[in-house]
């Protein structure tokens, strides 16, 4: 599976007087930080970024210097954030078989938390980012007083990305449209109305939206905590690919091409081939595309970071 990305980074920021999507945090504007993080994934291989008509031009200087080879397209947003997702997908070709939609205002997604979201992604399987809710939450009514009191255990607060198969995502905006009911908050919601299981995958809480000016000083003190990762070291990844069995040695072989390290071959499954191999994060760009050319676009593969290991 190949990947599309929604960035939603539409609004005026009203809160701010001005748009936060396009404010400055730790010498970057807001949207470039989860812009930058997924640009730096070879699962992903088309990014849209939803944004005021005014803004568009803004936009497209703002992110151009960290978008690597994505080459985002810049689109205008509608009048809900609703409407604002279906024109970004509206964008997005037929390649990506699955799709995630991440809120430009939360700039500290990291790209392992992305990576478990997608894998528990199939047909008919959704899944969001969410953290435990610290809080205990109280319901009440129009005069402020508590009616119910509600069971913490069960609480998470939603986030983005939340990802989902092209398919379903495309089907749930669109019933939504047909029926128009009320605009969803997000797009979890609107997979859940069209009967598609929604996983919830733990996050850090860190994954927070910049939503106020003192969200800013939050953003920054993460940021430099996390410190930056030594020039000469890069991601070595683990690979998964789940291919029919007559592709097997054209997927390796492209595997090997780009200096992916075979580690196994699982060939009793069900109804695919699994294939596990190491690759440098660089090496992979492309490669889905490829798998798709060789095995079909059901043909799935995952990774998730094995170590970091010095530049050859």
């Amino acid at each position: 599976m190949i990947w599309g990305a929604v960035v939603v980074a539409a609004g005026r920021g009203t809160r701010f007087g001005r748009p936060k999507q396009l404010l400055e945090l730790a010498g970057k504007p807001v949207v470039a930080w989860s812009v930058e993080t997924l640009a730096t994934m070879p699962e992903i291989v088309e990014l849209v970024i939803v944004t005021e008509p005014e803004f568009i031009e803004l936009m497209e200087h703002a992110v151009a210097p960290f978008a690597r080879s994505l080459k985002p397209r810049i689109v205008r947003g509608g009048s809900t954030r609703q409407d604002s997702v279906r024109l970004g997908l509206a964008v997005l070709s037929e390649h990506c078989a699955g799709i995630l939609v991440h809120d430009g205002a939360r700039p500290l997604v990291r790209a392992h938390e992305i990576r478990a979201g997608m894998r528990a992604v199939r047909p008919g399987r959704a899944a969001l980012l969410a953290a435990p809710v610290v809080d205990t939450i109280k319901v009440v009514d129009a005069q402020c007083t508590v009616t119910q009191t509600l069971e913490r255990a069960t609480l998470w607060a939603a986030q983005t990305p939340q990802f989902a198969a092209a398919r379903d995502l495309r089907r749930a905006h669109a019933d939504a449209e047909r029926e128009q009911r009320p605009p969803a908050t997000d797009d979890a919601a609107l997979l859940e109305r069209a009967g598609i299981g929604v996983t919830v995958i733990p996050a850090s809480p860190d994954n927070f939206k910049v939503t106020l000016p003192g969200d800013l000083a939050r953003a920054e003190t993460v940021l430099r905590e996390r410190g930056v990762q030594p020039l000469d070291e890069g991601e070595v990844l683990v690979v998964e690919c789940y291919v029919p069995a007559a592709v097997v040695d054209p997927v390796i072989n492209e595997l090997e091409l780009r200096g992916a390290r075979l580690d196994g071959i699982e060939r009793d499954l069900p109804s695919a081939v699994a294939i596990r191999a190491y690759a440098g994060r660089e090496e992979l760009r492309g490669f889905g595309l490829r798998l798709h050319a060789l095995a079909g676009e059901d043909a799935l593969f995952t990774t998730h970071l094995s170590h970091f290991a010095a530049h050859a």
